[in-house]
């Protein structure tokens, strides 16, 4: 009989939406609904239909999906001017699960290869953030962002609400720049973390998250976008080897964070006594 350490392990790979099996489809839907409510089965296959396949999460032992996350190349014409991006949609891992850095992996190397389709045309990953720890994982990954606390470029801006027109017409305010679904849409059970003063005082990223999206405890999602370009790339080679030299040498501590991160155990410490 397999160890549970055997069965535990994982598999990751990018599907193309062509070879998603209905098996596939099945087991990626019972994950969802589980994660997620004001759902149904027709939602779901209507939402995948529109995309270009999904990073799969795959337990070795028995082929079960424990694990999906959904992405869209989009083109959109910016006043004349092409521009290519990846749309990341739901992204759903079991629990026990969590910490799988094979999904980061799967997912930067189809940006590269979506990137290199057509290395001359501008590149972007684009994100929906209800939360500052979505959000988070733009300014933790890429150099040029927006929304971005050193200042937005105006062109930014405009790809931005190119795709959000694109893809979500009646959820997409231009004058706030945030997305309203509605009470009835389908969204997360689980609630979205806090933020608290000390963690806004503390960091400025988290802060700027709720300048720009003062409604998100209502639900609202404010648009991302990343530049994936040769600079970013060579900043990223650098950037991450110095930060993990830093953290070797004791001298990597990202303000605010570690308070983040006590401040979010004490709060499920506290919901799990309240369960009991």
């Amino acid at each position: 009989m397999p160890s549970s350490a055997t069965q535990d392990k994982v598999i990751t790979y990018f599907k193309y939406l062509k070879n998603i099996t209905v098996n596939d489809i099945k087991q990626m839907y019972d994950l969802y609904s589980a994660y997620y409510e004001n759902t149904s089965l027709d939602i779901f296959l209507n939402d995948l239909s529109k995309k270009t396949g999904a990073i799969m999460v795959v337990r070795k032992s028995d082929g079960k999906v424990v694990g999906f996350s959904t992405q869209q190349v989009l083109e959109l014409d910016i006043h004349g001017k092409k521009v290519r991006g990846v749309f990341s949609g739901d992204t759903i891992v079991e629990q026990r699960y969590w910490g799988n850095n094979k999904l980061g992996v799967v997912f930067y190397r189809f940006l590269i290869k979506e990137k290199f389709r057509r290395p001359w045309v501008p590149f972007y990953w684009f994100l929906i953030s209800k939360g500052y720890k979505t959000y988070m994982l733009m300014t933790n990954n890429c150099y040029k962002y927006y929304p971005n606390v050193a200042g937005n470029k105006p062109e930014y801006v405009e790809i931005t609400k190119a795709y959000c027109n694109q893809l979500f017409p009646d959820y997409f305010d231009q004058n706030t720049m945030l997305l309203d679904f509605g009470e009835q849409y389908v969204r997360l059970k689980e609630t979205v973390a806090e933020i608290t003063p000390e963690m806004a005082a503390s960091n400025p990223h988290i802060a700027y998250f709720e300048k720009m999206n003062p409604t998100w405890r209502r639900g609202t999602e404010m648009p991302c976008l990343g530049s994936i370009d040769v600079g970013s790339a060579l900043y990223s080679f650098y950037a991450r080897p110095m930060k993990w030299l830093r953290k070797q040498l004791g001298q990597h501590n990202p303000a605010g964070l570690e308070l983040a991160r006590k401040l979010e155990a004490e709060r499920l410490a506290e919901q799990r006594s309240k369960a009991h």
